[in-house]
């Protein structure tokens, strides 16, 4: 949609400039002039003039100059009525003063123009200009979420709007027009295609647990772009990196011995704590790996002695499952637990692939009977194996594999994986894990009408509206985004669980993104605090994943909630959810993915953060395969915010101690890649990121100037000092007073004397005199027609 005279963010800052520019020369002349004036008159005839009264309020009305705010001079509204008070409002430039008529606005606003409107003049818009101003409507590229005008604050209550009544002369339901109006649109020039599509919207909370809206990832993504270190990743010295000596192993499909990459892994946890489980002085960690570059991802049981922070002393119990495995039945991520008895009982996603690779994902568990022979941690066999989810979803809360494939276009991820065991206060247990909405709340193309699931203001929906409706693939990614983080609650005992009831979603992403995985839940003093990864190129909005891997290279983040109870009420976790966002290129050494939280003894508000290094598939050069990151720390505040701190530990440290923090791989900018990774060049499409050659930015974000953007106003320069009274002689007539250089008058016991020199008599003028009259009244007289010749010219 086009727009008349689009008023760029550069040209306005400019024409700013230019007016307070200006504005300082017209205020310095006004203000020399009155002086030299004043001076003049107390010069020639002798008045009591005092330098404080040199103000500018006791100059005359022609010479004086009032600042005028083109913000504050006119409120741009939609509304014809809104337009004629503009009109009444508006103040003729040459007035003695300027009364603001209008609506108080912030101080942003009050710098800044309505990022669409036309050009208005340097001093106060005309009638016309600002009904101009008033009639553009919104860019369907601008996804911005500036001020506009009227000022309608985020997430306004649109439910009572009728969809169905139309208002007459607009073509718009009430609820359209509404939108429209506060989003400054001008109805008339909207296309078609706009009107047809602003008729579609409805309002709909959503029944599926917190909803991550449009809005919510817009922000995320931003967050990431601007690489706040409140949460981007700590950088990592990718010198030290190495690939784990127990991930040379035996491959559970071939049955030889290779290298593996090491990907999605979790410790075997306490069910009550959540802490590391000490299982007989061992430390015990579920990963799945598999040969890179090829269909191979199976489960390995891996150990370490309890507490030890080297990453090769971890040893390999072997492929949980056995080997001799195929390609088209494989094991992801998941969770585990010590059972009563000692036994672990491990949770884990089981895929089946026969259906032309298709992934059919269902939850699954097993009890692994594990013994210690000859110093080593050995699995002896597995039990009670069992798919827990056979069709999927179970329809209507999460999407059935027979419904995703009923519609799968190649565009529609399907999830029902990665599951996580908790247990409640009363000993109740549940499952949280990744899926897709159900009928409950549905995906298809309605979804993109649903205003609740934009956020934001009214501008923020109608210009995200307009993107998606202008972009295929967006209309598309939104037709069928719609991940969620679901919970089952468990029934049968510990070593045969089964599916109670499955429960509405915790958090649902519908039209806003199709993958929010690993979700991991943590108890810190009463509070719940849910965890998820996600990469935001499987999300809806390209424009905000494309800029992340523009500018950083990457877009993977990690995202948190927290709530009171376990099975509902939600919350993000600083106001958008994202807790920690990408800091280096995917195509690096040390870029990091499957964000998973640990808590540890003695602390109720920090955790453990693990993760892999992402060379996966080789994307950082052969040899560099997918390995155990450093972890590092995150804090909880009591506002529900999160930051991460200056604390780091070896590759593969699964428990925070005493032991645990070192600076051996700490890095920086120059030191987190390898040599020649940080050339600016992606070769191909490394790991299916679809990154663009990226010069990425340096990770420090700008401190905000304290320097206004407008300049000051010259202060009136100050008046000379008022010379003190000579003392008098000791001895009249001997020492002669030294004459002050300002004729300053001195009472005299109130008899009209003076003990200083008087001023020239005023019976006769002087030659310098004359000069001096002349020469103040020529000054001022140019000073004012200086001034009025540029506000005849501007008018």
């Amino acid at each position: 949609m086009e727009t008349k005279s689009t008023y760029s963010r550069v040209a306005r800052a400019k024409a700013q400039e230019k007016r307070q520019l200006r504005y300082s020369i017209r205020k310095v002349s006004t203000i020399g002039a009155t002086s030299a004036l004043i001076g003049a008159v107390s010069f020639l005839g002798g008045g009591l003039v005092s330098a404080d009264t040199t103000q500018t309020s006791d100059v005359a009305p022609s010479a004086q100059v009032t600042e005028v705010n083109t913000s504050d001079a006119t409120s741009v509204e939609s509304s014809t009525e809104a337009i004629a008070q503009s009109e009444e409002d508006t103040v003729a430039t040459d007035s003695a003063s300027v009364e603001d008529n209008t609506s108080e606005v912030n101080a942003d606003s009050s710098s800044e123009i309505q990022e669409n409107a036309t050009e208005v003049t340097n001093d106060v818009s005309t009638p016309e200009e600002t009904a101009d101003t008033a009639t553009t409507a919104i860019s369907s590229a601008d996804v911005s979420n500036e001020t506009a005008a009227p000022q309608v604050t985020d997430n306004k209550d649109y439910s009572s709007f009728s969809t169905t009544n139309y208002v007459a002369d607009t073509g718009l339901t009430e609820l359209a027009n509404e939108l429209a109006k506060d989003a400054g649109i001008n109805v008339a020039e909207l296309t078609s295609e706009q009107v047809a599509a602003l008729n579609k919207l409805y309002v709909k909370e959503a029944e599926t647990g917190s909803q991550m809206t449009y809005k919510d990832f817009a922000n995320i993504a931003d967050t990431l772009i601007s690489q706040d270190p409140q949460y981007a990743i700590p950088y990592f010295k990718a010198s030290v990196i190495e690939n784990m000596n127990a991930a040379t192993t035996k491959d559970a499909q071939t049955g030889e011995v290779a290298d593996l990459d090491v990907w999605d892994s979790w410790p075997v946890q306490d069910i009550d704590t959540g802490y590391v489980s000490n299982w007989n002085g061992y430390q015990l960690v579920v990963a799945m790996m598999g040969v890179p570059n090829t269909n191979d991802n199976h489960l390995y049981l891996l150990y370490n002695n309890y507490g030890d922070n080297e990453l090769q002393n971890w040893k390999n119990a072997g492929s949980i499952f056995g080997y001799d495995l195929d390609t088209v039945t494989q094991q992801w991520s998941g969770s585990a637990i010590v059972n009563s008895d000692g036994t672990v009982q491990l949770f884990y996603t089981n895929v089946d692939t026969s259906d032309d690779n298709s992934n059919n994902q269902m939850l699954a568990s097993a009890t692994l009977n594990l013994a210690i022979e000859d110093g080593k941690v050995v699995l002896k066999s597995v039990e009670n194996q069992k798919v827990l989810t056979p069709t999927g979803g179970d329809g209507y809360y999460y999407q059935s594999y027979a419904q995703w494939r009923s519609t799968f276009t190649g565009a529609d991820n399907i999830a029902m994986r990665d599951p996580h065991v908790v247990q409640d206060e009363d000993g109740v247990r549940y499952l949280v894990f990744e899926a897709s909405t159900g009928t409950q709340n549905y995906q298809d193309e309605n979804q993109i009408y649903n205003v609740k699931n934009y956020g934001g203001d009214a501008k923020f929906i109608l210009s995200s509206l307009f993107d998606i409706i202008d972009n295929e693939d967006m209309y598309t990614r939104a037709t069928f985004s719609n991940a969620a983080i679901g919970i089952v609650q468990l029934g049968g005992d510990e070593k045969t669980p089964t599916i109670e009831k499955y429960m509405t979603p915790l958090v649902s992403s519908t039209m806003v993104s199709d993958e929010i995985e690993r979700p991991d839940v943590v108890k810190l003093g009463d509070k719940y605090y849910l965890f998820a990864a996600s990469r935001l190129n499987h999300g809806s909005n390209n424009y905000a994943w494309q800029e992340a891997n523009k500018v950083v290279g990457d877009n993977v983040v990690m995202l948190g909630w927290v709530s009171d109870s376990l099975t509902e009420g939600y919350k993000p976790l600083n106001d958008s959810s994202v807790v920690l966002t990408a800091s280096v290129p995917a195509d690096w050494r040390t870029a990091t993915y499957s964000y998973y939280a640990v808590p540890f003894e003695g602390s109720d508000d920090t955790l453990l953060i693990t993760s892999y290094m992402t060379n996966r598939n080789s994307v950082a050069g052969v040899g560099n395969n997918s390995t155990w990151g450093p972890s590092f720390l995150i804090q909880i505040l009591p506002d529900g915010t999160t930051r991460v701190l200056d604390k780091m530990t070896n590759q593969g440290d699964w428990i925070w101690d005493e032991s645990s923090e070192t600076d051996y791989t700490k890095g920086n900018r120059e030191t987190a890649h390898l040599p020649g990774e940080d050339d600016g060049i992606v070769e191909g499409n490394p790991g299916g990121y679809n990154l663009v050659p990226h010069t990425p930015v340096t990770p420090e974000t700008p401190e905000t100037p304290e320097t206004p953007e407008t300049p000051e106003t010259p202060e009136t320069p100050e008046t000379p000092e008022t010379p003190t009274t000579p003392e008098k002689p000791t001895t009249p007539g001997n020492d002669v007073p030294i004459t002050p250089t300002s004729r300053t008058r001195v009472p005299n016991g109130g008899k009209g004397k003076t003990d200083s020199p008087s001023l020239p008599s005023t019976g006769e003028t002087s030659d310098s005199a004359v000069v001096a009259l002349g020469f103040a009244i020529m000054a001022t007289m140019t000073s004012y027609v200086a001034y009025s010749g540029y506000k005849r010219k501007k008018s």
